[in-house]
């Protein structure tokens, strides 16, 4: 298995993920809330690049008419959406059988960049162990994009590709390679996966949000395996990958 990890989706051009198997990364915080509201009953999340695109949707689709939208710019809540871009948002009480129309940053953009692979996954840091055991079954090499902050690197994405590197090695040893970023977020997370919040407090996007009072977020999004929830990208949508048995 030959795993390749991209930093930023910038840097990805769609035609290379054709066919593929991806997952996509966005843990500050798209992808971390999209497990979130799929593990607490949303009936699926439609992400879209633009603001715009959400409006429409719910205005012109009829199975879209009650769909929350979700989503922000800069941290910050899009004015005329229901919900922002927080995980905790997303409760059972609030989704429960909603559709989610999502726009966000960075990482719905990421997601459109994966959308010609022929399995596309979401993952973070709360439920890496769970992507890695559903990227193990499925045998094929895997490209990870990680979906960066606004054009540039970010170090929570590439550190949840080295823990699900990490669980792929686990089990398969020298039967799973990596590119040079895979090897070093591989490295990276087996040096200082076990301090988290210290491994991170000193990046640009931790203090950004810190500066905009999202300390719970970040609390919430830099835990390890807190879901076996894996969301997987199907004609257009987000919805949970079947449960699969616990055995490796």
């Amino acid at each position: 298995m030959q795993v390749t990890v991209y930093a930023q989706h910038d840097f990805v051009d769609p035609q290379q993920l054709a066919g593929s198997t991806a997952v996509v990364i966005d843990t500050f915080r798209a992808t971390s809330t999209v497990t979130a509201a799929l593990e607490n009953g949303c009936a699926a999340v439609i992400p879209v690049a633009h603001k715009e695109d959400a409006f429409r949707l719910r205005r012109e689709v009829p199975a879209y008419r009650e769909a929350l939208l979700g989503g922000e710019r800069k941290t910050q809540i899009i004015p005329g959406f229901d919900c922002g871009n927080s995980p905790l948002e997303y409760t059972r009480a609030r989704i429960g059988g909603r559709v989610l129309i999502l726009s966000t940053t960075n990482g719905t953009k990421a997601m459109a960049k994966a959308e010609r692979a022929s399995a596309i996954y979401l993952g973070c840091l709360n439920n890496a162990e769970a992507v890695a055991r559903r990227l193990w079954r499925r045998g094929e090499d895997v490209q990870i994009v990680c979906a960066g902050t606004k054009g540039n690197f970010s170090l929570e994405d590439v550190v949840s590709a080295g823990a699900m590197i990490h669980y792929l090695k686990l089990w398969g040893g020298g039967e799973v390679a990596c590119n040079d970023l895979g090897y070093t977020a591989w490295k990276m997370f087996e040096g200082y996966g076990a301090d988290m919040d210290g491994l991170l407090r000193p990046t640009r996007h931790y203090g950004t949000m810190l500066k905009n009072d999202l300390a719970e977020d970040i609390a919430y999004c830099i835990q390890l395996n807190i879901s076996r929830s894996v969301p997987v990208c199907q004609n257009g949508q987000v919805i949970l990958a079947p449960k699969e048995e616990e055995t490796r």
